[in-house]
């Protein structure tokens, strides 16, 4: 699951899209295959490190265990547990994730554009969709088609 939220009062719906898009299409290329081992250490320390630090707080760790009870899942070295596979991180790890979130035919998107009427911001209608991964809001009877194709 990945969330942008993004706004503008001058710049329409419709670039904004196209800009985050853009980007998308791009963090294989531009931000993940640069990166070397060194550069996925760094980064996998800081995360280990981020999680390996001392509650402040005690009721974030009794939140945390509640969590665990509340879900029925029981883990309580849930934070042990994921540096351990923090430190298992690999670049193939890093590409294999990425290409099943955005690059795979089993990937879907949501785009919600609200556009105001008036004002620098404002367009005449949502874009319509331009490839496979994104639905229009007049795609309905393709988006139910894809909905159930999808559970068969």
């Amino acid at each position: 699951f990945l969330a942008a939220i993004v706004q503008s009062n001058v710049a329409p719906a419709e670039k904004l899209t196209s800009s985050i898009l853009k980007f998308l299409d791009s963090v294989r290329d531009k931000l993940i295959l640069p990166l070397n081992s060194v550069d996925i250490e760094l980064y996998v320390k800081g995360l280990v490190d981020k999680r390996l630090e001392p509650d402040k707080q005690l009721a974030v760790e009794v939140t945390r265990n509640w969590s665990e009870i509340a879900t029925g899942r029981f883990q309580f070295d849930r934070l042990q547990a994921e540096v351990a596979a923090l430190l298992d991180i690999s670049k193939d790890d890093i590409l294999e994730f990425w290409d099943e979130l955005y690059n795979s035919d089993s990937s879907r998107m949501l785009v919600t554009e609200i556009v105001p009427r008036a004002g620098q911001a404002s367009s005449k209608e949502p874009a319509l969709s331009g490839n496979g991964k994104i639905l229009g809001i007049n795609d309905i009877d393709n988006l139910r088609a894809a909905g159930e194709s999808s559970l068969a």
